[in-house]
């Protein structure tokens, strides 16, 4: 408590909260030493990395640097210097290492209360604080619907099955003398839909086109077969970018890969990229295609509404997340946006966590409830 009180005379914003998860940290230890006091106080005490500098001074003036002999470890690293990223993030500063960023980020995760989750979810992306959005990239892994299956294509062995596995009768039966001793065998199991993202990362696209790529990171990296793609002025794929462990690495790598990022909107040639290029991959074939954008389009509404058209045909499902009908006086009347209104089928808001969950919802839905 004496600790906590120094850190609010040094300008921390430490309640009874914050004291009392302290305190359980450390209860939580066997035989803690100076150095898993300090992790410790750093993970439940600070919720703003520039304010590392603050608590490693106040941590040393309270008890002491820790030595080489505290656990045979060497003295404690530097907080990590700040880098500038071209993602228009709001968090400032570099990762680390990805071991550290994943503890830095579970800390954040675990300080949300259930008043300030409610706040965040129905806050615009855009108008949000760096130390919000940090929070919200905690909430959005935890989004993980349930996608819909669908009929495989390839037999593999099973306890049960209408269909015999010769192959596996023959090779049971050589220790036999070729006197079969059971019937193994297969079945079709379903397979997971495949889920791809479709991200406008115009200019007014910015803070959703990043929350979205954190979505795809997290459904990614929980084992669902993703495909994401960026479209400005073209098409990039940007898929083997978000593999990557960290989410902040991975921003940072499509930021230097994605080209016309800010720049201006030619979602029709690039759907119809998309149709021309990946139609009969999986990334369109059967898939749940999620498309992010305003619908403010420089090309052709034509070229765009076929695109569409050929799109709806091939894919199981399309949702369009728009952020501009977060606005409830928002009506369709952009003509990129009313070319393909007719091929969607379900229409929906992007602009905050609220809406992230309606889309799940849409994508777990039956086809024929669109």
């Amino acid at each position: 408590m004496e600790f906590a009180g120094l850190l609010r005379r040094r300008g921390l914003d430490i309640g009874p909260e914050q004291t009392t998860a302290f305190y359980s940290a450390l209860h939580q230890l066997d035989r803690p030493g100076l150095r898993d006091i300090y992790w410790a106080g750093r993970v439940v005490l600070v919720n703003q990395r520039h304010l590392y500098p603050v608590y490693d001074s106040a941590f040393v003036e309270f008890f002491g640097p820790p030595t080489v002999d505290d656990h045979g470890l060497p003295p404690l690293p530097q907080p990590a210097k700040p880098t500038s990223t071209v993602e228009r993030e709001a968090d400032n500063s570099g990762t680390p290492s990805p071991r550290v960023a994943e503890l830095e980020e579970k800390a954040d995760e675990a300080r949300l209360v259930p008043s300030e989750v409610q706040l965040l979810k129905t806050k615009s992306f855009a108008l949000m604080s760096a130390d919000e959005r940090r929070k919200v990239a905690a909430l959005i892994r935890r989004l993980n619907p349930e996608l819909p299956r669908r009929r495989g294509r390839r037999r593999k062995p099973a306890a049960t099955g209408p269909h015999l596995d010769v192959r596996g009768l023959l090779r049971a039966a050589l220790p036999t003398d070729g006197e079969p001793m059971r019937l193994p065998r297969r079945r079709v199991p379903p397979r997971e839909r495949p889920l791809t993202l479709v991200i406008d990362v115009s200019g007014s696209m910015g803070p959703y086109a990043l929350a979205l790529l954190r979505f795809g990171h997290a459904m990614l990296h929980a084992g669902h077969h993703v495909e994401v793609f960026t479209c400005g002025v073209h098409l990039t794929r940007v898929t083997e970018s978000l593999r990557r462990a960290g989410v902040d690495a991975a921003l940072r790598r499509i930021g230097s890969e994605v080209d016309d990022w800010d720049g201006g909107t030619m979602l029709g040639s690039s759907m119809r990229d998309l149709v021309d290029r990946f139609g009969a991959h999986s990334a369109v074939r059967g898939a749940l295609v999620v498309i992010c954008s305003d619908g403010l389009d420089r090309d052709d509404p034509l070229v765009l509404g076929e695109a569409m058209r050929r799109l709806a045909r091939r894919a199981h499902r399309v949702v369009w997340l728009n952020p501009l009908k977060g606005d409830a006086r928002y009506q369709p009347l952009a003509r990129g946006m009313a070319a393909a209104l007719p091929h969607i089928d379900a229409f929906l808001p992007g602009h905050n966590l609220v809406s992230f969950e309606a889309m799940c919802r849409a994508l777990a839905a039956r086809r024929t409830a669109a």
